[in-house]
């Protein structure tokens, strides 16, 4: 039996909760801070949040203690919100065994101190085995039966071996080592998403559209090698995998805002589609100016989708010829 510890009880780890559930091998114990989960969840083993369908095995457990969710664990996952990463790890800090692997789902950088999640988790916890990892699945598919692919970035293989013990036959997994590769892709691709929703909602031509997609594809591999990734990062589940996805699928929240936007609806509209919804790619947007600049990438779509959104500029302007340049090749 492997004790594996998910911290966050949000739709995409209870997701993950429940498609690792299949291994009976596997004994699962949820952290949230929420007591009134805790109560909802020992009484029907299901999350109010998910389809009524759902229901949790006796393999399952939840509790608001960081100390009993994480006792004795043979691998962690923390799944929680950009903005409350780093709180998370001063909170487990206390019982966290150095030699226990820690996997990241959480996109991917604090770009307020334009660090990587990676080297703030290694250098609160000292961390033996880190790894990080995205993958082309929205959190409604992995309660699913269908196929599913992760890529796994990592410091070393300890954490991604644990892995193929605990998931079901319908996931594929990949491992790499280019954890900053990987780390930006998984910012950026909620940033060009919001791009490629303005432009499905200005019903621009395939021509226009699939032409943005070349573009944000080759300016994300200019930004991987500055931050001295690899190019091979993108040919992967949780590269182009995931880039292609999000960019492209009305179920993604960052498509829809870009849509509205695009659409010019009233201001109203769009407000009210942020408060009542979580867009990391808005989040992502409004703080990585100082990242390009530190990186030295200018005039960048990024930059673009930057003014549209915050600065009130055209959104036409996603599509406007710009000066040429010449193009590498990767």
């Amino acid at each position: 039996m492997m004790k594996i510890a998910i911290i966050g009880t949000g739709v995409y780890s209870t997701s993950l909760t429940y498609l690792l559930q299949k291994q009976k091998e596997n004994d699962i114990h949820l952290w949230t801070e929420q007591p009134k989960l805790v109560e909802i969840f020992q009484k029907s083993k299901k999350f109010n949040f998910l389809p009524k369908k759902i229901k949790y095995d006796s393999n399952v457990y939840i509790s608001t203690s960081f100390e009993d969710t994480l006792k004795d664990a043979s691998l962690i996952f923390i799944l929680v919100g950009s903005k409350y990463f780093q709180s998370t790890l001063e909170q487990i800090k206390p019982y966290y065994k150095k030699n226990t692997p820690i996997l990241v789902g959480t996109k991917g950088m604090d770009l307020e101190k334009c660090d990587f999640f990676s080297n703030i988790t290694r250098k609160y916890l000292k961390c033996n085995s880190y790894s990080f990892f995205a993958g082309p699945t929205f959190a409604k598919e992995l309660i699913m039966d269908f196929p599913v692919y992760f890529t796994f970035a990592g410091s070393n293989k300890i954490g991604y071996r644990k892995i193929k013990e605990i998931f079901p036959s319908n996931v594929t997994t990949e491992f790499i080592s280019d954890l900053y590769g990987l780390e930006i892709l998984a910012t950026l691709k909620n940033i060009y998403a919001i791009g490629s929703g303005i432009l499905k909602g200005l019903k621009v031509t395939d021509g226009v559209y699939y032409t943005y997609m070349f573009k944000i594809i080759k300016e994300a591999n200019d930004i991987i090698q500055k931050v001295y990734g690899s190019s091979s990062t993108l040919l992967t589940y949780g590269g182009l995998g995931d880039l292609l996805m999000t960019s492209n699928c009305t179920t993604s929240r960052n498509f829809t805002f870009g849509t509205l936007i695009g659409k010019n609806v009233k201001q109203e509209e769009i407000e009210k589609y942020k408060q009542e919804n979580t867009i990391e790619g808005l989040e992502n947007l409004k703080h990585i100016p100082l990242f390009l600049k530190k990186i030295k990438s200018k005039n960048s779509i990024i930059s673009q989708i930057y003014q549209i959104v915050f600065e009130q500029d055209e959104p036409k302007k996603l599509y406007e010829v710009q000066q040429e340049e010449k193009i590498d090749t990767f």
